[in-house]
């Protein structure tokens, strides 16, 4: 069967930008050490690839602190990466005794590549299986079972607990394909260098000028040992400023956009927060509480009025202190940036769209609102009081006010990521003795049963 595709695929789909990317291939030598193998993944900012460690030496002398297979992120000649690189150096001096860097993807190494349109900056990192969006998609239903949810979220506010406080940066954009699950195994990645000879990627062959741009694979073997995830993609990342300092601009993607920020307020870390409070219903309920067509205009694209009366259908009302806020940061210019739209903007406000409430703070779009489902009728995996509890521990992240959200370090500690096993006295330590339990190193399945869902082992011979 031939492996050449008739339609764009992966960052081929960009076709204006195309020629930002580096247009690498199997068997590719990188800064002379790396041979690339097969494309891992792509995004809108960079590609992934699998490649051998050609220093390695498994007898004798190892002439490289490198393991033999690794993952490179070619960073697109668009993008500064230099501004990555500095920021995971950052997350790997800070604190390493710290227990959130475990649930930070940081680098083992980096190299610049030259090409037609510039530099590209590239990462290497060890090896990691598949996003969390591909990971949900192997559950039964695409959705987490309840102890799985819990262990996530706990190893994710320690690494948000870590990036606010120890290094003082805000990552603002944290969904759930810049969240990777599971260092690839070795043995899976030997079965895919097997497959990769007898068999080539599938590619997508440009008419114009022939350039080749191949497929990531849709799944990558068995999944093999502890299912942990790791906080990646720090290219749009921001220090967190001192004292009561906060940041402007335009920020986050559409559907996981804080109020603060779509209505043009400056914004702090509290916007990482409220990205981990959405996050929570693509990983227990299988959707986006904001989400196109929803939070879109007539035109299709993305409209903050429509994503603004979406947030008051569910969790109500703003507060009069935010109407305030949106009405004095309206007037306060200081910044000259043109929108998605083309409009030459005066403020974060104008950028947005807005002004979005009249002088009586009456929301000036009120033909959007709609009367519909609030945010507990969102909730239908769960039921009692693991429901009750669950709404608790998201109305301590999804708050109008981002002072009234709660920081990693306080979520912690709250009461429904406590586990239930009178022998688990730290609840860190609880989560991660559900893997211990489980057994390392073999597949896992989840069952559904009559009182719950839970993780079960699959035992190999």
């Amino acid at each position: 069967m031939s492996n050449i595709l008739h339609e764009p695929v992966d960052e081929a789909v960009w076709s204006k930008r195309l020629h930002h990317f580096h247009p690498t291939q199997p068997g590719q030598i990188l800064d002379t050490r790396f041979k690339t193998i097969a494309k891992l993944g792509y995004g809108g900012a960079s590609t992934v690839w699998l490649a051998e460690n050609l220093k390695f030496k498994r007898w004798f002398h190892n002439h490289s602190y490198l393991p033999r297979y690794v993952s490179i992120k070619i960073t697109a000649s668009d993008i500064d990466g230099s501004d990555e690189i500095g920021w995971l150096k950052l997350v790997s001096n800070a604190n390493p005794s710290h227990e959130g860097l475990k649930y930070i993807r940081t680098p083992i190494d980096g190299f610049d590549l030259q090409g037609k349109c510039g530099k590209h900056s590239c990462l290497v990192f060890e090896p990691m299986r598949e996003t969390l969006l591909e990971f949900r998609r192997q559950l039964p239903l695409q959705r987490f079972p309840l102890p799985l949810f819990k262990a996530f979220m706990y190893f994710l506010l320690q690494a948000l607990d870590y990036l606010h406080t120890e290094c003082r940066l805000i990552h603002t954009d944290i969904k759930d394909d810049n969240i990777m699950v599971s260092t690839l195994h070795g043995s899976v990645i030997k079965e895919l260098v097997e497959l990769c000879k007898a068999d080539a990627q599938p590619r997508y062959i440009q008419k114009e000028d022939g350039r080749v741009v191949y497929a990531s694979p849709a799944e990558i073997g068995s999944l093999l040992g502890d299912p942990l995830p790791r906080l990646a993609d720090f290219n749009t990342c921001f220090t967190r400023p001192s004292g009561d300092r906060c940041h402007q601009g335009p920020i986050q993607s559409a559907r996981y956009r804080a109020p603060e920020v779509l209505l043009g307020i400056p914004w702090s870390h509290k916007v990482d927060i409220w990205n981990l409070g959405l996050l929570m219903w693509n990983l227990l309920e299988d959707i986006s509480l904001f989400d196109r067509p929803e939070i879109a205009g007539d035109d299709g694209e993305y409209d903050a009025h429509a994503h603004l009366a979406q947030i008051i259908s569910y969790i109500g009302n703003p507060p009069e202190l935010l109407i305030k806020r949106e009405r004095m940061f309206r007037k306060i210019s200081g910044v000259c940036i043109v929108n998605e739209k083309s409009k030459e903007c005066k403020s974060m406000n104008e950028y947005w769209g807005g002004p979005f409430f009249d002088d009586d703070g009456i929301m000036i779009r009120k033909d959007l609102l709609k009367e519909g489902k609030k945010l507990p009728d969102m909730v239908t995996e769960l039921m009692g009081k693991d429901k009750a509890l669950f709404l608790d521990f998201a109305a301590c992240m999804i708050q109008w006010l981002p002072e009234q959200r709660m920081d990693a370090k306080e979520l912690l500690k709250h009461p429904f990521l406590c586990h239930e096993d009178e022998q688990m006295k730290d609840p860190g330590g609880g989560w991660k003795s559900i893997f211990r339990r489980l057994g390392a190193g073999t597949p896992y399945f989840v069952s559904d049963q009559a009182n719950g869902v839970s993780l079960i082992h699959e035992t190999t011979s």
